[in-house]
This record gives C-alpha cells, sequence and structure tokens, in this order.
C-alpha cells in the first residue's frame, strides 16, 4: 500500500482525520507517518516528542504501521 492507497482506505472506513497525519500538517496528538531521509518513520507526536517512534525502509511497510494503528 501507498500513501494514496492509505489516505482512501482510511477514508472509506471512515477513521477520523484528528487521529493521523500522513506527509505534513499538524502533528500534535496524532499517529504520523514522514519521509525523512529516504526512511520512512511512523510515530505518535505528543508535546512535540516522537513517541513510539518506528523506521522504515519501505513507503509500504510504514503505511501498514500507520493503519494498525489507527484502525484497531
Amino acid at each position: 500500500m501507498n500513501i494514496t492507497e492509505l489516505k482512501i482506505r482510511l477514508f472509506n472506513e471512515e477513521v477520523p482525520h484528528y487521529m493521523y497525519s500522513v506527509g505534513d500538517g499538524e502533528e500534535e496528538q496524532r499517529v504520523c507517518l514522514r519521509e525523512s531521509g529516504g526512511k520512512w518513520l511512523v510515530y505518535y507526536c505528543e508535546d512535540g516528542e516522537k513517541l513510539e517512534l518506528m523506521e522504515f525502509s519501505s513507503e509500504s511497510e510504514a503505511c501498514e504501521e500507520l493503519y494498525k494503528r489507527v484502525s484497531g
């Protein structure tokens, strides 16, 4: 799954937008997915800190991780 597919899936499953941030935008108190230096990061942002940070080499793995975190 890529970012476009992830966004469509989350929209179709009515996952509230305030639970996640993909690519850019508001981070605070959300699960975030960002690309940084050729790596994909998934984390929960609270008070500007990246908590539960996981790093992936592929977009697909990062998308799956964000989906797991917000769809459960």
